[in-house]
């Protein structure tokens, strides 16, 4: 994102309620069409299009055992990969399922060695914040 897109804002988060200062993105647009609804807080994308229910959903919980993903995970952190909850493992095993150990037979990316690229899977972004392959963010090495 663009920083002068992204501010702190006094908004109000509830009908009748006091307005709380808060990060906001979109500023621009926000302030030319000001009304009480189109002021929000800055949360994650995950947030607003409701995948953070689906994370906590029990179905991951009968999918891998408690077990199984700290064993699994562990072993995918020596090769680099920064497996966040059960979901994200299933959803690991799908891309090597299709793609190759590693994803190999990525057809535009290229992984690169335990140490560099995405913090999350050392796949190569560039100077990106956001990794396309994993979801990381912010993607970048500090």
């Amino acid at each position: 994102g663009r920083p002068e897109c992204i501010g702190s804002r006094p908004i109000q988060l509830a009908l009748g309620g006091p307005k709380v200062e808060h990060a906001t993105g979109k500023v621009a647009l926000r302030e030319a069409f000001a009304t009480v609804a189109s002021w929000r807080r800055k949360d994650p994308i995950e947030v607003g299009s409701g995948i953070t229910v689906i994370g906590h959903d029990p179905f991951w919980a009968e999918l891998i055992s408690d077990e199984e993903y700290r064993a699994e995970a562990a072993a995918l952190a020596s090769r680099g990969y920064v497996i966040k909850n059960k979901e994200h493992l299933a959803n690991f095993r799908a891309f090597e399922a299709a793609l190759g150990r590693d994803g190999a037979r990525h057809p535009t990316r290229k992984r690169l060695p335990v140490g560099q690229g995405c913090a999350g899977c050392c796949f190569d972004v560039g100077s990106a914040l956001f990794c396309d392959v994993c979801g990381a963010y912010p993607a970048t090495r500090s």
